[in-house]
Order: structure tokens, then C-alpha cells, then sequence
């Protein structure tokens, strides 16, 4: 859990990172599955993506609005998503918020329980 906190500090620097669809370039040891060191590391890059100005934090319109290489989803789905995981309705979704949707998300992608996304559990868009 600090590593991800260490990584979600570095927002802003890697906001002007490439980030790539196929979420095999993050697959380090390539075993074909994502640890959730490197399954933060893709989150972490997608949601810098996101962070138009910047600033370590997202409000509802920068989450909905996303760059043209990103999968959109449904806005009204995206907003969901924003409020429920804006944990203190402030509008805002902090490094803070987002460490715990990370680490959320991976533990509801991780089917068999075995601490790595594979392939088959992957989402083929995310």
C-alpha cells in the first residue's frame, strides 16, 4: 500500500507519459498476469492521463472527459463512478481516493484470488 501512495505522489510528473491501450507493457516480469504493483502502475498512468491540470486530483468533469486513446464509457456511468468513489463528496477525487479504487478494483478483477490479474480476468477494454 505505500508503494501505490509513493506512485500516486508522482501524478503530476507522469501526466505527460504515453500511455499505451494494451495493458501487457505493464506486465514487467511478462508472465502475462498484473500484480497489483504493476496493475497500479497502468492505473496510476491512465489517471494521469485524466488530470488536465495536473494538480494530484480529479474533479468530476476532468474523470468524465477523457483523452481520445481512453475507453469512454457511458458519462452517466462515469459519473457514477466518480461520486461513488469521492468518498468525502467534495467534488474532488484525491491521490488518497484513488489509492483505494485502485486497490478496489483489482481485488474485485482478481476472480480466482491469487494476487495477479491474468489475461483471462482482464477486462478487454479498461
Amino acid at each position: 500500500m505505500k508503494k501505490i501512495t509513493i506512485l500516486l505522489s508522482l501524478l503530476p510528473l507522469l501526466c505527460f507519459a504515453q500511455v499505451d491501450d494494451k495493458w501487457r507493457q505493464f506486465d514487467k516480469d511478462n508472465n502475462n498476469e498484473l500484480s497489483l504493483q504493476e496493475f497500479s502502475q497502468l492505473r496510476i498512468a491512465q489517471y494521469a492521463a485524466i488530470d488536465r491540470n495536473s494538480d494530484g486530483q480529479w474533479t468530476r468533469r476532468e474523470f468524465v472527459k477523457r483523452e481520445g486513446n481512453m475507453t469512454h464509457g457511458r458519462i452517466d456511468s462515469l459519473r457514477g463512478k466518480f461520486k461513488r468513489w469521492d468518498k468525502n463528496d467534495d467534488g474532488l477525487w484525491s491521490i488518497e481516493e484513488a489509492e483505494k479504487a485502485i486497490i478496489g478494483n483489482f481485488r474485485w478483477l482478481d476472480k480466482n484470488r491469487n494476487g495477479s490479474l491474468s489475461i483471462k480476468e482482464f477486462p478487454a477494454q479498461f
